[in-house]
This record gives C-alpha cells, sequence and structure tokens, in this order.
C-alpha cells in the first residue's frame, strides 16, 4: 500500500493539468458532435450537464494540485503544480464559455 501512496503523490501536481485536458477535451467534443450532428434535436440540457461535470472534474482537479504546491518543499514539484493549477483554470475557462454560449445562442444557425 505504501508503493499507491507514493504514486498518488506523485501525480498530485499533475492532477490539473492532466484532469483539465481530458475535461475540457471530452466537453468540446460532447458538444462540437452534438451541435454538428444534431443541430435540431440537441438542447442545452444535456450539454450543460456534461459542461458542469466537467467544470467540477476540472475545478477539483485544480485544487488537488493546489495542496500539492500547498505542501510541497520541493522546486520542481512547486513548478508543475504551479502550472498545472494554472492551466486547470484556463481549462475551467474554456468550459464555462461554451456553457454560456449555449444558454444565449440558438443551437441551429438555419
Amino acid at each position: 500500500m505504501k508503493q499507491a501512496s507514493s504514486l498518488s503523490e506523485t501525480l498530485m501536481p499533475w492532477a490539473g493539468l492532466v484532469v483539465g485536458v481530458l475535461a475540457a477535451g471530452f466537453v468540446h467534443q460532447f458538444g462540437s458532435e452534438g451541435t454538428f450532428d444534431k443541430c435540431g434535436t440537441i438542447a442545452p440540457g444535456p450539454l450543460l450537464v456534461v459542461a458542469s461535470i466537467g467544470l467540477l472534474a476540472c475545478a477539483s482537479a485544480g485544487l488537488v494540485s493546489w495542496k500539492a504546491l500547498r505542501g510541497s518543499k520541493d522546486l520542481a514539484r512547486k513548478v508543475v503544480a504551479t502550472i498545472s493549477v494554472g492551466c486547470a483554470a484556463v481549462f475551467s475557462l474554456a468550459i464555462l464559455l461554451p456553457m454560456i454560449a449555449s444558454m444565449v445562442l440558438p443551437p441551429c444557425f438555419q
């Protein structure tokens, strides 16, 4: 069990970057596929649910990286955690803006 704990501690600074990329990519792919493939039938509801889950995952991963930043004395871990927290913030913005657009813009421009 010591090895699993050590592995999770090693990956903590990278959480915001890795999970942020995956969450933003999944939300973007879900939204773009839904918009282009089923433009007439897609509603903002499913997109908002998926985007909210992605935003929550991205923010949680950013907090994990923030905790790794605050609890570390190693300079390399601090640098990685700082970059990861910043990336989580940027990816959260990348998820938030399409959420706003899905509520404001109509689903199809015919």
